[in-house]
């Protein structure tokens, strides 16, 4: 699981973690102003991950995460088709929200972020279709998600009442 808060923002990376990482090619800030500029996204939308268990360099934002090439410069984006990648996400995304299909919407989100994106989207979840959304998040993810948001640990609660 991927949470934020967790995240270093790219543009705040010390020496420290650069010497400790040494193997990757941090980007400077010039290297990152082009790639937010390329990609139309703001820089504070751009992290190091230092876990390991996705890429390095992520964009993550709202409940859209995108991993990010190794080398983040306007050919590997290009490559990748991140802007693209980005935009449909997004879009799709809001689509179920505005279709009010929200299971739907969390069997798309990234694995990876669905209990913060619980978390975070919780107050906005129809209370008719939360258990089925919660169902659907502990079947994608084979265990009882890790939740932070009080509102929705209580309703679990309560179920188990």
């Amino acid at each position: 699981m991927i949470r934020k808060e967790k995240l270093i923002p790219l543009l705040q990376v010390t020496e420290d973690i650069r010497e400790k990482y040494s193997m990757l090619k941090f980007p400077n800030e010039e290297a990152v102003n082009q790639a937010v500029d390329y990609l139309s996204i703001s820089s504070s939308d751009l992290y190091f991950n230092s876990n390991g268990e996705s890429a390095p360099f992520l964009y993550y934002k709202s409940i859209v995460i995108i991993e990010l090439p190794r080398q983040l410069d306007i050919e590997e984006l290009e490559l990748n088709k991140t802007k693209r990648q980005i935009k449909q996400t997004h879009a799709s995304l809001q689509q179920f929200i505005n279709r009010n299909e929200w299971k739907r919407l969390f069997l798309f989100i990234d694995q990876r972020i669905l209990a913060p994106a619980f978390d975070e989207l919780f107050d906005e979840i129809p209370k008719e279709q939360l258990s089925e959304v919660l169902s659907a998040i502990q079947k994608r993810l084979g265990r009882f998600p890790v939740l932070r948001n009080e509102k929705a640990l209580q309703m679990i609660a309560d179920q188990l009442i």
